[in-house]
């Protein structure tokens, strides 16, 4: 769901956003989701310099140095940078029984082409709730490990599997 944020309403559209993603995540991950949701803020890089599998190892591994925040916290944090906002997506980063941590990534309006910045700079930020999906899910009613971006052994197991599949289908 497109949603255009005001200034004054971040805090309780980035709430909304949270419930909606909440919700989201339980319909299509088998996991227990909890409500106690925490956050970490991300750039969106324009040109990412690694666009393969070393992606997830690097968002892993940049996430896990950063100080998980508090909704208030963030919101000020995205308070400070408001006028640059051209997009902003909640994903669960990672989820246990106790927390959920979600990754707040932003694309800035000034990484836009120049030309298009003209078109856009005056309107305010998209807000989007995604869930991003593995590439071993074999259909739309399987529910998955919402952790899976993480690469535990149960991601490299059904990795495993969908490799062996996909190459005996060759």
């Amino acid at each position: 769901m497109l949603k255009k944020v005001k200034k004054e309403d971040l805090k309780s559209d980035l709430e909304d956003a949270t419930m909606r993603l909440l919700q989201l995540a339980r319909q299509t991950c088998w996991n227990t989701i909890s409500s106690n949701a925490v956050y970490i803020i991300s750039e969106i890089e324009k040109n990412p310099k690694d666009i393969h599998i070393n992606t997830l190892k690097s968002r892993k591994k940049k996430n896990d140095k950063k100080t998980v925040k508090s909704l208030e916290q963030i919101t000020q944090d995205l308070n400070n940078i408001y006028d640059n906002l051209y997009d902003i997506n909640l994903y669960v980063y990672k989820s246990t029984t106790r927390y959920t941590i979600i990754e707040i990534q932003y694309f800035p309006k000034s990484s836009l082409e120049a030309s298009f910045l003209k078109t856009v700079k005056e309107e305010r930020p998209m807000l989007h709730s995604k869930i991003t999906f593995p590439i071993y899910r074999k259909n739309n009613s399987e529910k998955f490990d919402v952790n899976w971006e993480l690469q535990g052994l149960r991601y490299k197991w059904n990795m495993f599997w969908h490799r062996l599949l996909v190459t005996k289908k060759i």
